[in-house]
Formats: structure tokens, C-alpha cells, sequence
């Protein structure tokens, strides 16, 4: 499904991922965890096409998209749902999903994608008229995860997905991710909170400053004293 062969990425002069590879198979859940500043964002934004790798490779579905321009990645299934939700908030709900629906083929399905994002996040179809500023922060995300899947992906970005949500919260949330990627669609989960995203994950990758430190089976990492200590502060 998806590639990364000994990429570089820098911002100007400055190198921020050094000779990274890793991939993701159909129907997996992969991890990529790391402290702040690791160069987690910088990655999928790579893998995005938001940024253009200045060495290595990057293949999705086995063609380079270094010649993809961000939403040709869209329209073939290549989705990132961005730390930070980017959400319009002056729209409802239901206009912020229907901006997800951006490729034509998404647009011919609409309403057979939204009643599906509605039987992942019942509270969404209750509150699909409410303007997502006035909702709280987990709702806003359960709106920016369900936009990711308006486009039909085939493989998932989920950057920080949990991030600023109470426990009960990030409990559901990646209870709905288990849910999505039994869906046959592969996940790219990007994640501080290491241990359930370790938990969660079939494979992990750890980053530290721009260079991978550690990939394994999940439960692998998890069980790695090393590794235990250091990233997942137990």
C-alpha cells in the first residue's frame, strides 16, 4: 500500500528526516510514535505530498508520487486527516463532510459515505446542522475524522488523532479506528500517546530527531524495557 524508501526532508537548509523508510500493507495499522519534534508531522506531510522528499523515494499502491500533486493523491485514496482538525468552523457539521467529498467519484457517493461516517459517530447525525465551532473538542475531531473518510481512502493518515481529548474520548476514537481499518482500509496512525497506539497497531515505527530508532511488531515495542521507558513513560 504504501512505500517510504530512505527519504530526506529538509525546510530550506535544514534537514528535519534523515534516510527514513518504512511501509504499510493492505488492511494493516501502522504506528509511527515519537517525543515532539521528532519529525512525525514532517513525515506524513512527505507522504502527503505537502512536502517533497530532496532524496529517497515514496510509492503509494507501488507508483512514485513524486509527479502527485496533493489532492491527485485524494482523488487515488491517499487521505491525511491533519493534527489540529483544520475544520471550517463556520460551517455545520454535514457542509464540513461535504467538503471531504472532493474527488468526482466521492461526489456520485455522498450520501452512501455520509451514512456511513453517521454509524461511526451517532452524535455526528444528531448534531449535523450545528456550526463545529460550537462544539467541544472531541466532537470536532470525530467531524475532521469522518471528513478523511468522505473521499473513500484506501490508506488513512491520522496525525494525532487524540491529542487535547479526555480518556473517555480517546477511548472512543480509536475504538472507531479499529472499526475503520476492518473496513479493508490501512492506517498510518500517528501518535503521543504511544501505548495505546502501540496497543491499537500492528507494526511500529519509533522516531527520534529526524532518524528511525525502532520498528518491530507492536507488541514488540510495547514489551521492549528500552523502549518502555523512554517513549511510553512506563
Amino acid at each position: 500500500m504504501l512505500d517510504v524508501d530512505r527519504i530526506a526532508v529538509f525546510y530550506g537548509d535544514i534537514q528535519v528526516i534523515f534516510d527514513l523508510s518504512l511501509h504499510v500493507g493492505e488492511g494493516e495499522i501502522v504506528t509511527l510514535i515519537g517525543s515532539n519534534g521528532a519529525g512525525k508531522t514532517t513525515t506524513v506531510n512527505a507522504i502527503s505530498g505537502v512536502l517533497r522528499p530532496r532524496s529517497g523515494e515514496i510509492r503509494y499502491r507501488g507508483v512514485s508520487t513524486a509527479a502527485l500533486a496533493p489532492h491527485r493523491l485524494v482523488a487515488e485514496g491517499l487521505v491525511q486527516v491533519p493534527e489540529g482538525r483544520l475544520l471550517y468552523p463556520g460551517l455545520t457539521v454535514r457542509e464540513n463532510l461535504k467538503m471531504g467529498a472532493y474527488p468526482r467519484a466521492s461526489r456520485r457517493r455522498l450520501r452512501e459515505r455520509m451514512d456511513w461516517v453517521f454509524e461511526l459517530f451517532p452524535r455526528l447525525r444528531e448534531r449535523q446542522g450545528q456550526s463545529v465551532a460550537t462544539m467541544s473538542g472531541g466532537e470536532q475531531q470525530m467531524v475532521a475524522i469522518g471528513r478523511g473518510l468522505m473521499s473513500f481512502p484506501r490508506l488513512l493518515i491520522l496525525d494525532e488523532p487524540s491529542i487535547g481529548l479526555a480518556p473517555l474520548l480517546v477511548r472512543e476514537v480509536f475504538g472507531v479506528i479499529a472499526e475503520i481499518s476492518r473496513n479493508q482500509v490501512a492506517i498510518l496512525l500517528i501518535e503521543q500517546n504511544a501505548v495505546q497506539a502501540l496497543t491499537l497497531a500492528h507494526r511500529g515505527y519509533v522516531l527520534e530527531h529526524g532518524h528511525l530508532a525502532h520498528a518491530g511488531p507492536a507488541a514488540e515495542l510495547l514489551g521492549d524495557e528500552a523502549i518502555r521507558s523512554a517513549y511510553l513513560g512506563i
